[in-house]
Formats: structure tokens, C-alpha cells, sequence
């Protein structure tokens, strides 16, 4: 099979969706140019929880998502971290949806931007996305193939079409902080 990366950036032969639910989020990819050379494969067995710990550094940098948040959440051993779970459900009331929303963390009185939320979750499945695909390419990392991987991936992102505007529009917002798209290729 011929490397994704081989093909121009507007035409990506790689094609990765993000679903982030409200309970459980995964992904999915696909490689190849034709039908009979897709490989298409789930990013784990299964989808695992919308959990995510943020770390209390100045980055609000994540610590842990889905089922390693749960296990730590569960130790109780969380001074230094801040949980939170169930959280797209703030985005259902379109009109009151905005880029400065925050959410208060289920351990703590700490309020966090709800889009740095989104953006984490993006982070994450961004990186062990684009390692488990070049892992089974046989793409070194930081090898040039590597470094051009982003370039000619096209992300899909699931939304609720019940969603509004504003909602859609909040989580492309996130998606372009995470990195996965530039705001000229937002469609």
C-alpha cells in the first residue's frame, strides 16, 4: 500500500474522524486512493469514556483522557488535576453557545475554558492518531513522511446534526487550536 503522505494536500488519501460523544468518543481512519485500497480500522477496540483530566499547570495541559482519567479520578488522588466528564452537553443550547464558555471541574471550583476542553480532546486523538497510523506505515518518526503527515490528512469531526451554527461552529474553532485544520481549510 502506498503511503498517505504521497498524495497532495488537496487530495488526502488519509481521512480520520474524531467523534467526541457525550458519554464514550473514539475515532476511525482510512487510508488509501481507491475503494479496494482503504484500510479502514477503528483508533481502538472500542470507544472509551469522554473523561479527561487537565493538569493545574499554567497550560492547563492534559493529563490523562477516557480510561486512564477514570482510573485516576477513581484513586481520589487528584490535587493536581482538575476532572471533567459529560461536558459536551454544554454545547446543546445553541444560542447561549460562545468561544468564551467555561465549566466548573467536578473536584474542584475551578472554572476552565470549555473550548480548552475540545481542544485537548482533539490534542489527544490528533497524536495517537497520527502514531498509530505511521506506526502501522512503517513512517519513522521525524522522518520526513512524518513531519508532511499532517499536511495531507482531511478530519472529520461528528456533531450532532440537531446542533446549531454557533455549536458547529464552536468545535471547528477547537479543532483549528488543536491544530487539525488551518482556518482557510475549515470546511
Amino acid at each position: 500500500m502506498a503511503s498517505p503522505v504521497a498524495a497532495s494536500a488537496k487530495e488526502p488519501r488519509t481521512y480520520i474522524a474524531i467523534d467526541v460523544g457525550t458519554t464514550n468518543s473514539g475515532y476511525g481512519y482510512t487510508v488509501g486512493a481507491t475503494s479496494s485500497d482503504y484500510l479502514i480500522q477503528p483508533g481502538r477496540d472500542r470507544k472509551e469514556p469522554t473523561m479527561l483530566l487537565l493538569k493545574t499547570d499554567k497550560e492547563e495541559s492534559l493529563a490523562a483522557f477516557g480510561a486512564d482519567a477514570w482510573k485516576k479520578y477513581e484513586t481520589r488522588d487528584l490535587d493536581d488535576f482538575y476532572y471533567f466528564d459529560r461536558f459536551k452537553m454544554e454545547l446543546q443550547q445553541d444560542s447561549k453557545v460562545h468561544g468564551g464558555m467555561t465549566i466548573k471541574a467536578e473536584n474542584a471550583e475551578k472554572h476552565v475554558s470549555l473550548k480548552l476542553l475540545f481542544t485537548r480532546v482533539f490534542e489527544h486523538y490528533h497524536k495517537e492518531s497520527k502514531d498509530r497510523i505511521c506506526r502501522a506505515l512503517g513512517i519513522d518518526e521525524g522522518s520526513d513522511e512524518w513531519n508532511r503527515f499532517d499536511e495531507e490528512v482531511r478530519w472529520v469531526l461528528t456533531v450532532p446534526a440537531i446542533w446549531g451554527h454557533s455549536a458547529k461552529q464552536f468545535v471547528v474553532e477547537a479543532a483549528v487550536d488543536a491544530g487539525l485544520v488551518k482556518t482557510e481549510t475549515q470546511d
